[in-house]
């Protein structure tokens, strides 16, 4: 008995140690998360950025009277279409057919990466165009 009395506070100090440990653990992997997020993910992310940033372009310039049908090339900053994952850029390709149907434009915008056939993002959207009028 007078043995355990000597030793009374050292369970208290293995507790207060394990949880210490543990939680600087979790912090070190709750750090680490981000960075194992999955590329494809991330690749997905940037083509939808850049098909919602075309598309947005293309229903201004419908609304001012500017848009023509056919293909449109990309109507944003060139340094968009190139990023970084896992330490390679990446390049994206935007392709624009715009069909006329009296006042409507139906835009189709597809978004690929160069060299990967398995990869495409397709959005499309109906446009109001507002014909130009002139005074």
């Amino acid at each position: 008995m007078n043995r355990l009395n000597n030793e009374r506070g050292f369970m208290l100090l293995n507790v207060v140690l394990l949880t210490l440990i543990t939680s600087f653990a979790a912090m070190i992997l709750m750090n680490a998360a981000p960075r194992l997020t999955n590329p494809q993910s991330v690749l997905r992310l940037t083509a939808i950025h850049l098909a919602n940033e075309q598309l947005a372009v293309l229903e201004s310039l419908a609304a001012k009277g500017e848009l023509e049908t056919g293909n449109c090339p990309f109507k944003g900053e060139s340094d968009d279409l190139t990023t970084t994952n896992a330490g390679k850029p990446i390049t994206f390709k935007v392709t624009t057919d715009v069909d006329a149907e009296g006042n409507l434009r139906r835009v189709k915008v597809t978004v690929t990466i160069e060299g990967d056939e398995d990869f495409e993002l397709t959005a499309e959207r109906t446009i109001v165009f507002v014909p130009n009028q002139t005074e």
